[in-house]
This record gives structure tokens, sequence and C-alpha cells, in this order.
């Protein structure tokens, strides 16, 4: 069985705080992926009282992103430079007593390069993350991304350099709306296996990244309960919607938290 949990957003007026994460914790949620604003100062003990106050347990971090974040970018420097960051991303994760961090292998729409020489950049930091993570119990889960990103939207090929590294501290995270932009939910589950480590969960129209709630889009969503079920997966299915926090009583309904307990109960839909 799967355990159904949230991404809670930390310093955004839009997701005012505890309000939106007591209704995606009264919809079923037990788990929380800690996401806070760049810009804004937000230790984490405010977000481990946040989320404790509700029940939810904070298992995750989902690291800052951004044009000068790329783990795989041809300059050595700017890599570098993004593995020390992610590293401090990893103590604010402990802090919050969680023990994965979820980084994109490379920003969106940065210019393509040399495509091969970006993914022995990854590597590189890949290997870095392996052994911080032996160093601080952390994981460190790589995304598959939409297509205008350089390196991470071909699924195969980003599952295939993580399984390369041979470390339990690198993993690949699916995220099923990505994939559904990309190369189909199906497909992107039977390239991943049992090499799923953790799931991002929303919905979009298949055209761009819109972040809704299941079934709010056209994601074939038998498919992905079926895909997830014949691989044995039961991690976490966690959603990373951002919908607008007034329209979420109405769409949190009875009849779609039935949905999602068929869903992670792995049974036949």
């Amino acid at each position: 069985m799967m355990t159904l949990g949230t991404v809670g957003a930390f310093g955004f007026e839009a997701f005012p705080q505890p309000e939106v994460l007591r209704l995606y914790a009264r919809a079923g949620c037990e788990v929380v992926q800690a996401y806070r604003h760049r810009d804004k100062a937000i230790a984490a003990k405010e977000v481990v009282a946040v989320c404790g106050g509700l029940g939810l347990r904070i298992d995750s971090l989902h690291a800052h992103f951004g044009d000068d974040l790329d783990p795989s970018s041809e300059d050595e420097a700017a890599r570098a430079a993004a593995v020390a960051y992610y590293e401090r991303e990893a103590e604010y994760c402990r802090q919050l007593g969680g023990d994965l961090v979820v980084i994109h292998p490379s920003p969106p729409n940065a210019p393509p390069g040399d495509v091969e020489h970006r993914y022995a950049q990854l590597r590189k930091s890949f290997d870095e993350y392996a052994r911080l993570g032996e160093r601080t119990g952390v994981r460190f889960a790589f995304e598959n991304m939409p297509g205008y990103h350089p390196v991470g939207a071909d699924v195969r090929r980003l599952v295939d350099e993580i399984a390369s590294v041979g470390s339990e501290r690198v993993v690949f995270l699916l995220d099923v709306a990505h994939a559904h932009l990309t190369c189909g939910i199906g497909a992107a589950i039977d390239m991943a296996g049992r090499r799923i480590a953790y799931t991002h969960v929303c919905d979009n129209d298949g055209a761009s990244d819109m972040h809704l709630l299941p079934y709010r889009g056209n994601l074939p969503w038998d498919e992905c309960h079926e895909g997830l079920r014949r691989v044995g997966y039961n991690g976490v299915f966690l959603l990373e919607v951002f919908e607008k926090a007034e329209d979420l009583p109405g769409l949190l309904t009875e009849e779609w938290k039935r949905k999602m307990r068929v869903i992670l109960n792995n049974r036949q839909p």
C-alpha cells in the first residue's frame, strides 16, 4: 500500500500555512515534502512546528532550483557550486527530520550544449552526492523533467545514469506529470521499474506543467495506477499540487478521496 503525501509550500502568499496543509491532512495525507521560498529565511523549526501540529511527518525536502543551480553544467565551477549548495540543503533536510532531498538534473531552458558532456558532469555530481549521502544519511532523488530541460527529460537515460552510480544514496524520483508531457506515464513506469524510489503526482493537459489535482487534467490515471501496481511500488504517492487555496475545499471531495484510496491500496479500478 502506498502512503499519500503532499508538498508543503512555505513562504508563499498563495499557499497560506497551516491552512493548506490542514486541508490535505483531512484528505488523508500523512507525510510532507517541504519546499520553501528561496528568497525568504524560513527556519526549519518553523516548518516542523506547523507540520507537527497537524500530525504530519516530514520525510523530505524539495531543494531549491534555478538557472544558477545546475548539477549537469558544463562549467565545472557552476557544477561544483550546485553540489555545494545542495549539501547545505541536505543539512536543512536533516534539521526537518527528513532523509531525502529532491534535485532537478538541469534547469529549464538552459542551452543544451554538448549533451554527452552534460551527462558526464551529472555523473560526477552523482558520485559526490553518493559520498555525501554516506556521510549524512541523506538520499538524493533526481526527477525526470519536461522536455525543455536539456538533461532529465529522457527517463530511460536518467534511470540508467542513476543506476550506474551503484549507490543507494542516489535514487530516481518519478514525476508522473512530467512523464505525461514526454514519453507517457505507462512507458516511464516501465522504463524505471523497481528503481522508482519516490513520486511526484499531479495532473496537466499534456501540454504544460500545470500542477493540478489528479483527475483535473487528462493524465491516464488508470494507466498510472496499473503501472505502479505492476512494478510493485509501495512508497510515497506525493501530491505536488499548486491549486488555488480557496478552491481546495471544493476539489478534495469524498469521490476524489475514494479514487485516491483505490490507487493507494493497489486495487483494481
